[in-house]
């Protein structure tokens, strides 16, 4: 069912990226990410939770370095 909520979550983050504002579907996409590794982050190994928080903090340093409109 998470999964599910965080694919739906990225299609929006990416039409509002795409449409209205970068800065908000970076943060969309952030909690997208965020969600979907959530149930297996437990499980993985080191180097395999490294790129999912490389990732959501990439989009949040973008979402931030952004100039605002």
């Amino acid at each position: 069912m998470i999964r599910k909520i965080s694919w739906i979550l990225t299609l929006i983050g990416l039409i509002t990226a795409f449409l209205y504002s970068v800065r908000i579907g970076a943060i969309t996409l952030a909690i997208a990410l965020t969600l979907y590794t959530i149930p297996d982050f437990r499980s993985c190994r080191t180097v395999e939770k490294l790129v999912p928080v490389a990732l959501i903090v990439s989009l949040i340093t973008v979402a931030l370095a952004l100039p605002r409109r």
